[in-house]
């Protein structure tokens, strides 16, 4: 009797250890905001943080593609546009991290992550593509389980809503953009242009401020540097991932960083969310999960 064998895909070291490292980096992301509120406790301000991390990711970058013995030249319509979409960096970071000064941290990240649901409404407003029914289901969802998680707990902060809100919009405009002009491009040479402008920008602003407030506790030192080796780590890891297991499934299991924000947001900083919002959280991720699996082209820059 001739005996069947099911059929079952192989899966490839490639596959598996680039799963690995996507899942550290959306934990890595999180771990970076909720250590950079922390060094906020002791004495550092967004301003600070977002200039260091950002120099020491364009830094590591520019590092790595010389090490890979890769041009890190642009065409100049693609570098002038690589350093406004760094300025854009700028803006949507400085909106995520001022944001968690104002709100906790795990919401703060959860509005922000409202940006695959922005990126397909302005993808679909531009004629980029197209909207089908599942994506209209998603941002319905997404807006309602966010309603809820706004709506049940403490009142809400309005500036710290507005800051995140304005991050998760600024990060949809990197996105539209990318697609429409940068797509096709070196990923690594982009993001050493883009954060080197966005370095700039922060130092611009240092410079007008006045000031570059550093925390001056021990914990807060500690705290201030991990912020930054960890967006460094996250913004090579996440073009390693990407290279191992494409847009898709990285979209995906970054959306483990706002369940992440949650974790973290208990143990370091002792916020903790109540059962309403946990649920309104949970829709809010779980839509915009099935939203990110239609986001094929459009990823993620530095955050």
């Amino acid at each position: 009797m001739r005996r069947i064998r099911a059929y079952v895909p192989s899966v490839s070291s490639n596959q598996i250890s680039g799963t690995i490292l996507i899942i550290i980096v959306a934990i890595s992301f999180a771990a970076n905001s909720t250590l950079g509120k922390l060094s906020y406790d002791y004495g550092a301000s967004p301003l600070s943080v977002l200039t260091y991390r950002t120099i020491l990711a364009a830094i590591a970058v520019l590092v790595i593609q010389k090490i890979s013995n890769s041009s890190i030249l642009l065409p100049p319509k693609i570098a002038l546009v690589s350093i406004f979409v760094g300025v854009l960096l700028a803006t949507y970071s400085y909106g995520l991290m001022a944001s968690i000064e104002h709100i906790p941290v795990a919401l703060a990240v959860l509005i922000f992550y409202l940006y695959p649901v922005f990126t397909s409404l302005g993808a679909w407003i531009l004629g980029q593509e197209k909207m089908t029914l599942k994506l209209w289901v998603c941002i319905i969802v997404a807006f309602f389980g966010l309603s809820i998680t706004l709506g049940g707990g403490s009142s809400l902060n309005l500036i710290g809503f507005c800051l995140a809100l304005t991050a998760a919009v600024g990060i949809t405009f990197v996105l539209l953009i990318t697609n429409s002009i940068l797509k096709g491009q070196d990923a690594k040479s982009i993001s050493i242009y883009t954060t080197s402008s966005a370095s700039v920008c922060f130092l611009l602003l240092d410079i007008v401020v006045g000031e570059f407030p550093l925390p001056s506790d021990n914990i807060g030192v500690v705290a201030f540097i991990l912020s930054g080796l960890f967006y460094a780590f996250s913004i090579i890891g996440m073009f390693i991932g990407l290279s191992k297991i494409g847009a898709i499934k990285t979209s995906l299991f970054m959306n483990l960083e706002p369940v992440s924000s949650v974790f973290f947001g208990m143990i370091i900083l002792d916020q903790f969310l109540s059962p309403i919002e946990l649920m309104g959280a949970a829709l809010v991720i779980l839509a915009v999960s099935f939203a990110s699996k239609d986001q094929v082209e459009l990823k993620r820059p530095g955050q």
